[in-house]
């Protein structure tokens, strides 16, 4: 029982120091991109282009931290998916949507769009079915989010620390967004970060649900005492 007790140990020392190294890993690939854009202004521009290299990162992460949540199953497939949902919706969000598919996003958000025969009744059918499977994906996560982070003290972990850095890094990006104007490198590393502190937490998360249960394992191997009989 100590024995694998102590594997457990040294098995989850080990994993957070792997997430320590990517999370350093990521700060120091956003530090060389803003020093770039600093040092090569015509660099830094095309980092902070519409559809850059920096933008579409962000979009290929989001899916992959989305799609990671659907193969791991881990947390719950039900709050797994809803999580899957929101880190789809930041990735549309990040890349845009076609004005040739939906003219305008907000919209989608008024009730008057819905009743409006002008606009085909199973294309509106369908908007209000992806708008209102998000809307309830979006509550879903928040409240399980809320749990983990609040009632079950999460951010004490480094899976709710990086959470926590992933939103504290999207927030900021949003107020230099709204400060700054689009199209500024700062905003644009920023979110990039954010979603790769995501990867990260999602990656921390079904590892340490795979040694949890390694050492639960471990303890069910161990042999009971035998018995003495008279």
């Amino acid at each position: 029982m100590r024995d694998s007790s102590r594997v457990a140990g040294r098995c989850i020392e080990m994993s957070d120091k792997t997430h320590v190294f990517l999370t350093w890993l990521v700060a120091l690939l956003a530090i060389a991109a803003t020093a770039s854009g600093l040092v090569w202004p015509d660099l830094g521009n095309w980092f902070a282009t519409e559809n850059g290299p920096v933008e579409t990162t962000s979009v290929i992460v989001w899916f992959v931290a989305g799609a990671s949540l659907l193969v791991l199953h881990r947390p719950t497939p039900g709050v797994a998916l809803a999580l899957a949902v929101v880190c789809a919706n930041l990735a549309v969000r990040e890349q845009g949507i076609p004005p040739e598919l939906i003219p305008s996003g907000k919209a989608l958000m008024q009730l008057s769009h819905y009743l409006d025969p002008a606009v085909h009744w199973s294309r509106r059918l369908a908007e209000a079915l992806a708008v209102g499977g998000s809307l309830v994906a979006g509550l879903v996560a928040s409240w399980h989010l809320f749990r983990f982070m609040v009632l079950r003290r999460g951010w004490r972990n480094p899976v709710g620390r990086l959470l926590l850095g992933s939103f504290v890094a999207l927030a900021v990006s949003q107020v230099m967004d709204h400060w700054l104007g689009e199209d500024v490198l700062y905003e644009e590393i920023l979110e990039c970060v954010g979603a790769l502190l995501a990867l990260v937490a999602v990656q921390a998360l079904h590892q340490r649900h795979l040694e949890a249960a390694a050492a639960t394992g471990a303890a069910k191997d161990v042999p009971e005492p035998c018995s003495h009989t008279s």
